[in-house]
């Protein structure tokens, strides 16, 4: 399987415009911004997905998110900055690689992170809360969950089977 995008640009074979570079991570502009100043940052280790990244390596990503979106505030006058992470193709990830959108926001910017609301009973938010809870504290104590009941459908959920999509292929741009 050929290596990454991001593996490319963070092993420097595909030229990027860098904001930040050390030894784990990296942040550099995306080449399609919603705004000015649009950056994404990414480990410059291979991980699909963020439940795969050590929490270390976690750790010094959220510090990095942190310089970022200070700097753009400073740097290019954003009046909020918003930080955007997808997790498989259904959730919008684009290149198959770990990475934060960090968005320098502005009043009455064209960047649209909204969503529409579905309706829940008080029973399927308990429901869905104890799960979460169950699933969670084995994920931190590192034992399995024996028991994974049925989850209640929202009242908004689509009732016919959701198609699988094939993954997105990325082909680097040069230029």
């Amino acid at each position: 399987m050929p290596e990454c995008l991001f593996c490319k640009i963070a092993k420097g074979e595909i030229p990027a415009a860098i904001v930040y570079d050390s030894k784990d991570v990296m942040a550099f502009l995306d080449i399609k911004p919603a705004n000015p100043g649009h950056v994404l940052v990414i480990p410059k280790a291979h991980y699909q997905v963020l439940p795969q990244v050590p929490d270390e390596l976690n750790a010094v990503l959220m510090q990095v998110i942190k310089i970022i979106a200070h700097a753009q505030i400073e740097a290019v006058g954003a009046q909020g900055v918003s930080v955007v992470q997808r997790n498989g193709t259904v959730a919008g990830q684009v290149v198959p690689h770990v990475y934060f959108h960090v968005i320098p926001r502005f009043k009455d910017d064209k960047v649209v992170d909204t969503w529409e609301t579905v309706d829940m009973s008080e029973d399927q938010l308990k429901e869905i809360q104890a799960r979460l809870i169950e699933h969670a504290k084995a994920i931190a104590s590192g034992t399995e969950v024996k028991h994974v009941p049925k989850l209640q459908e929202p009242s908004s959920a689509p009732k016919e089977p959701v198609k699988k999509e094939k993954p997105l292929k990325v082909k680097p741009r040069h230029g």
